[in-house]
């Protein structure tokens, strides 16, 4: 038992230490974890609305929503959705964020009207706004 118990303890050490850079600065993670990269929002995500969204919102769009490139990120992120209760993107929280509820036809069917993105879109959006909904 006693062997035990210092095996657990030289464990909890190491993995303590294992956090910290020789100069006792916290280590940096970079991306979000898995070792993946961060969704982008103009490599990852604009390319998403600009194939599956501008036939309604473009210039003048649907509820009021332009998703052309370069007014799309500011007409999203922290902004107020003109026919649902909430924000359209909450960073860090895709379930309180309109656009992904949207997207996954909860509540109010799905966006595009026509049938939902594929999942991989879904998907990306969702990391997207998990990530902190970034203008990258």
């Amino acid at each position: 038992m006693r062997g035990a118990k210092a095996a657990l303890l030289t464990l909890m050490i190491a993995s303590a230490l294992s956090g910290c850079s020789d100069h006792g600065d916290p280590l940096e993670v970079e991306g979000p974890p898995g070792g993946q990269d961060p969704v982008s929002f103009a490599s990852d995500v604009q390319p998403i609305f600009d194939a599956q969204c501008l036939g309604c919102h473009g210039a003048g769009g649907n509820a009021g929503l332009d998703l052309r490139s370069g007014l799309s990120y500011a007409n999203l992120v922290g902004v107020a959705a003109n026919n649902s209760a909430g924000d359209l993107v909450v960073a860090g929280d895709g379930l309180a964020s309109v656009l992904l509820q949207r997207l996954t036809g909860n509540p109010g069917g799905f966006m595009p009207p026509a049938g939902p993105l594929p999942e991989s879109n879904q998907e990306i959006v969702a990391d997207w706004i998990a990530e902190g909904a970034l203008d990258n």
